[in-house]
């Protein structure tokens, strides 16, 4: 029985790494001021960015497995090097800017148990970062572990304070069906699928599988992983609003951030579920805090010709430029997310996401790069459906950076 637990654990990793990496206290954040706001409503957008994500992530996984070439190698040599290039600059620039906000939940987390400047912890928690990125021999083995890790201690923290909050299921139930908000709750919607529907971090799921040195065999057990870290992303999203719209939106309370819901929970649940919140969030925030590092690291470097591999030292340094970016932003801000960086990431995320939720639909249809291993007709219409998503959403931020000219 152990042994059979050990193999099963052994044919997973990588979809657990890209749960942890995308949920960071933006998303704990965005989740957390919806619950409170809108109670149980959004439930369903929840399940659908989480349908969304597992579909990319397939896509991805089963493109690694498939081809020994990285995807951003593939697109330079199909397309041209510009073409990876901009992928990987914009997705530098993306995870830099979301760096910030990592810094900041590590640095809210910590302030609220154990006290201190923000900025304290944030580089604190920097220097320990660089020092795990360049001190292990295997780096996506000592990633893996940690993310794994770091996912338990999430579910274990979150879960406590859903099972002391006592949730009514009906409430719960009613959710699952589509429901929308009033206008003045739209940035709320959009916050939400922005940070839960990751295409960069789906697409990085292609270069974990190949790290893992999956093949054209262990395609299932790419999929089975993808499948199991999404929905264990989803899950934890699922509790975080389940427990905000219980504990605060019942009783009228509205949170701005994460840290906000950690000290509204203390009164009401007792001071333990400040603790368990305050412990999930620096989940959250430490394990994001690397994985988006690596992950900028990786596809910039891959996008520059520089190799694709998460251990290689054009990976490494490229992630540490990331990371003391983050600690910059979070330094300078203090701990408030600059204007200026956040009007810079929508602009990228208009060019960036589409055309990369594009190329990973298009390349993981062609039969020439993945012969029989082309999805089925449902996952595609899931896959069309996640992306006239960030179109959508990329419109709408492209509407909101014309109006504030």
């Amino acid at each position: 029985m152990l042994e059979k637990i050990k193999q099963t654990i052994a044919k997973i990793g990588p979809g657990l790494i890209i749960a942890a990496l995308v949920l960071g206290p933006g998303s704990i954040s965005s989740i957390s001021a919806n619950g409170s706001v809108m109670g149980n409503r959004m439930i369903w957008l929840i399940v659908l960015c989480g349908a969304f994500m597992m579909t990319y992530t397939i896509l991805s996984a089963k493109f690694g497995a498939v081809n020994k070439k990285s995807f951003l190698t593939h697109l330079a040599e199909r397309y041209g090097r510009w073409l990876s290039v901009i992928i990987g600059i914009c997705c530098f620039l993306v995870c830099a800017g979301f760096q910030g906000g990592n810094n900041i939940g590590v640095g809210m987390a910590m302030n609220a148990i154990f006290g201190g400047a923000i900025g304290f912890w944030a580089a604190l928690f920097t220097v320990v970062a660089v020092f795990f990125l360049f001190f292990f021999r295997s780096l996506y083995k000592a990633l893996e572990r940690l993310m794994m890790l770091l996912i338990i201690i999430m579910l274990v923290a979150f879960f406590s304070n859903l099972a002391v909050a006592g949730p009514e299921p009906a409430s719960v139930a009613a959710g699952l069906i589509p429901s929308w908000p009033e206008q003045t709750n739209i940035l709320m919607v959009v916050a939400i699928v922005s940070t839960s529907f990751s295409v960069f971090g789906a697409l990085f799921q292609s270069y974990l599988v190949q790290e893992k040195n999956w093949g054209p065999d262990q395609i299932g057990d790419s999929v089975r992983d993808s499948i199991v870290g999404i929905s264990a992303l989803t899950l934890i999203s699922l509790v975080v609003m389940i427990t905000a719209a219980t504990v605060l939106a019942t009783r009228g309370i509205a949170v701005k951030n994460a840290a906000d819901m950690a000290v509204q929970l203390e009164p009401l649940l007792g001071r333990w579920a400040k603790w368990l919140f305050c412990l999930g969030l620096w989940g959250a925030s430490f394990s994001s805090f690397i994985g988006n590092a690596v992950l900028g690291g990786t596809i910039l470097a891959d996008g520059l010709g520089l190799g694709h591999k998460v251990s290689n030292k054009s990976t490494k340094l490229i992630a540490c430029a990331i990371m003391l970016i983050g600690a910059a932003i979070a330094l300078l801000s203090g701990g408030r997310p600059p204007v200026e960086i956040i009007i810079l990431l929508q602009a990228v995320i208009i060019i960036a996401v589409p055309l990369t939720a594009l190329m990973i639909l298009i390349e993981s249809n062609r039969k020439g790069v993945m012969g029989d291993r082309t999805p089925p007709w449902w996952l595609n219409v899931l896959a069309l459906g996640g992306l006239l998503t960030v179109c959508l959403l990329a419109v709408n931020t492209l509407k909101s950076l014309i109006g504030r000219l």
